[in-house]
């Protein structure tokens, strides 16, 4: 019989990479300073360019200023032995927008009186239980 570790990398051996490369872009969105953190939505790396999408259209922009301290940030990652999957030549920022949200929709309900309400229930003890409800409703 395996073992629960042998199977778990069994199974992620195919996506040993991405996840690698998950983990990394996380190390990276940690690693940089509290205003830029909280504004990043997604990150993503695909060839030789690292994607970063922001909630804020000004911080696209100076996050594109600011290149070079996120190449500094991989580079220190590097000299450590760390997150050698990643090597960007180019960072492309990009806003998202995304709607606020809606409030919810009023739900309009009815409640309609209980005195005699039919059990369609073919099992015998559900059927009991229904019938124990319908009392204690009819109080």
């Amino acid at each position: 019989m395996k073992k629960a570790d042998e199977i778990i990398t069994h199974l992620l051996k195919p996506f040993e990479k991405k996840v690698n490369i998950h983990r990394c872009l996380r190390k990276i969105i940690s690693l940089m300073p509290q205003n830029y953190k909280k504004y990043i939505t997604q990150m993503s790396y695909k060839g030789e360019t690292l994607y970063i999408k922001v909630s804020h259209p000004a911080l696209r922009q100076e996050i594109f200023f600011k290149r070079n301290m996120i190449f500094s940030i991989i580079n220190t990652l590097h000299s450590h032995g760390m997150c050698k999957e990643i090597n960007p030549k180019k960072i492309y920022t990009d806003y998202k927008y995304s709607k606020p949200p809606q409030p919810p929709k009023e739900i309009k309900f009815y409640i309609k009186n209980v005195n005699d309400f039919e059990i369609k229930a073919k099992n015998p003890d559900i059927r009991k239980k229904f019938e124990e409800i319908k009392k204690i409703l009819k109080k």
